[in-house]
């Protein structure tokens, strides 16, 4: 028999026999190792490293999870790393440390399918296996590059094993790589199975994709795109066909080992035993000592002008209870309870309960509390002493009570149901199907109201007009998937005119802008205070350097085929 090389690194996530059981211990394999494609077992091996680098660290271990809200304009980054500085602020530097292990990453998952899928192609194996092997690299490698497009633009596109003469690649551009998603994906949705395993790519995960890169071109290219019937195309098959429904309870979309929801499209699933594999969602977002055995320290929070935005709009959503971490215990020392903003708490080690609170009842605009309608006990902890424990929210979906060490127990619902619901309410209003967007809107915000008894909020829609209902979508997803994979994408895929809507209501939140003024006037002296992110800066610049990352300093320096021209506007 021919033997087919693949020379690579892998790291097994899902077992061969239950893709559902996560594999406690590395394989031996190194980047020197040679496997033969003679068998389905060393074939799935290789399939699994492509699946496992999904899990590093870089990626959606971690690094992936602070680019894709970190600088969406809904987050803070409490802490003096200039990096994560840069993020809030949007001020991204090219030599960002996020940015360059994100990018890496994403080009190691497309190496390792490149490989697979040529010796796979090149194999003895049954045309059946192949079809589904090289069908699932497929739609991986077409994963990373739609990423990829989203946050760079034009990108190297890599679609053979990597040789001496095609290291150096130029970058082609965002449209050619956004194709190639496209040709992957439809490839995948022919050949892969209709059956649904946790954590690996299937029929209909493939037309859901289809469905969202179709109406994230056309969401940049207007409402005139043909792109619209594509994704509507696409998107009834996944309705028909698909079988995904809505869980019952928001909350249950972010429990501890997440396995089997009718809501999962696709999901990634960790081992926490892994060493630089795993989820460290919640070292990254929950608050210091709030897991007990594991370290946290709350790199990114939510802000203030995008919580209020949230509650005033939802008074009693269930989803608040989910989304923002407003209480919590600090069950890792001395089990005391600490609320942060809207709440003031008294004494950390006697207190149980808020001592005060923004009482959006009675305010005025209820997603943008004025400095005079707080207390002045809330004044001095929210205006004139910034930067405390209590002064931001944090996000509480990567939230994991009992994480180990860095690591979380949770898997990550990358894209689930929800989340193509909206995006097709929004397809069909660009192709002017009132009622169907309604229909589907309704659906997400009907199993929100559900997901805890007595609720009035949020209330059916009955939005007429298409600019009213374009609107309303825009900023129902930004409530409904907060703190997940879409905020970078979901803030900057209408242009720098919906992406300046959301940066111009942090700017113009009354207690922000109140801080960042009062600290001003103590020459910016008190630490961690919060951003303006439109103030002393040319607005139009600002906003069209920001609707993408830089290509990392390090790609430009050692790839021979990028000149510092490749860089993206405004680096």
């Amino acid at each position: 028999m021919k033997k087919i090389i693949y020379i690579s690194s892998l790291l097994g996530v899902l077992s061969l026999t239950s893709c559902e059981k996560l594999l406690d211990e590395k394989p031996e394999y190194t980047v020197n190792s040679i496997t033969a494609f003679e068998s389905e077992t060393s074939a799935n091996m290789a399939l699994q490293g492509c699946y496992a680098y999904l899990t590093e660290y870089s990626l959606y271990g971690q690094n992936f999870q602070e680019l894709l809200v970190g600088p969406s304009g809904l987050a803070f980054g409490q802490n003096n790393n200039i990096g994560y500085a840069e993020f809030v602020s949007l001020n991204i530097s090219e030599t960002n440390t996020t940015v360059s292990l994100s990018w890496s990453g994403l080009y190691k998952v497309i190496s390792e399918c490149n490989y697979l899928i040529a010796g796979v192609e090149k194999s003895n194996l049954s045309d059946s296996f192949k079809s589904q092997a090289i069908g699932e690299a497929k739609f991986l490698r077409a994963l990373c590059y739609f990423n990829l497009a989203n946050l760079f633009g034009g990108v190297p596109l890599r679609v053979d094993p990597t040789t001496s003469t095609t290291v150096d690649l130029p970058k082609s551009t965002r449209e050619q790589v956004y194709a190639q998603a496209e040709q992957d994906w439809k490839f995948a949705a022919e050949n892969l199975n209709a059956s649904k395993t946790s954590g690996r790519a299937s029929k209909y995960a493939a037309y859901a994709y289809l469905t969202k890169l179709y109406w994230t071109l056309a969401s940049a290219e207007g409402s005139s795109s043909p792109n619209w019937a594509k994704a509507k195309e696409m998107g009834d098959q996944v309705i028909a066909l698909g079988g995904y429904n809505l869980e019952d309870k928001f909350s249950k979309l972010f429990e501890n080992k997440s396995l089997g929801s009718v809501e999962s499209i696709f999901q990634i699933n960790f081992s926490s035993s892994t060493n630089g594999y795993g989820n460290r969602g919640n070292w990254v977002f929950s608050p210091t000592n709030s897991s007990n055995p594991g370290i946290s320290w709350a790199r990114y929070r939510a802000s203030k002008a995008f919580y209020d935005q949230f509650r005033g709009t939802y008074p009693d959503d269930p989803r608040l209870e989910t989304t923002f971490m407003v209480q919590f215990k600090l069950i890792k020392t001395n089990n005391t309870v600490h609320y942060t903003y809207p709440y003031l708490y008294g004494a950390a080690t006697t207190n149980t309960l808020p001592t005060d609170s923004v009482n959006y009842a009675t305010l005025e605009d209820p997603t943008n509390p004025k400095v005079s309608e707080l207390s002045e006990a809330m004044l001095i902890a929210f205006v004139r002493n910034g930067g405390r424990d209590y002064s931001w929210p944090y996000f509480k979906k990567q939230f994991d009570a009992t994480a180990t060490a860095q690591n979380s127990n949770k898997n990550l619902l990358v894209y689930r149901y929800a989340d193509f619901l909206l995006i097709m309410a929004d397809v069909e209003n660009e192709l002017g199907n009132n009622s169907d967007a309604i229909s589907h809107i309704n659906k997400v915000l009907t199993r929100a109201r559900n997901s805890a008894p007595n609720r009035t909020y949020p209330k059916n829609i009955t939005i007429t007009t298409q600019s009213e209902l374009r609107d309303k979508i825009f900023y129902e997803r930004l409530f409904e998937l907060a703190g997940e994979f879409d905020n970078f994408t979901d803030v900057r895929r209408r242009g720098v005119e919906y992406f300046a809507k959301v940066l111009e209501r942090h700017d113009n939140h009354h207690i922000t802008r109140a801080q960042v003024e009062y600290n001003k006037s103590l020459n910016n002296n008190l630490a961690f205070m919060d951003y303006l992110l439109l103030d002393n800066v040319n607005k139009t610049e600002l906003l069209q350097r920001n609707l993408l990352l830089p290509i990392p300093r390090n790609e430009l320096n050692t790839n021979g085929g990028l000149t510092n021209e490749d860089q993206n506007y405004g680096y």
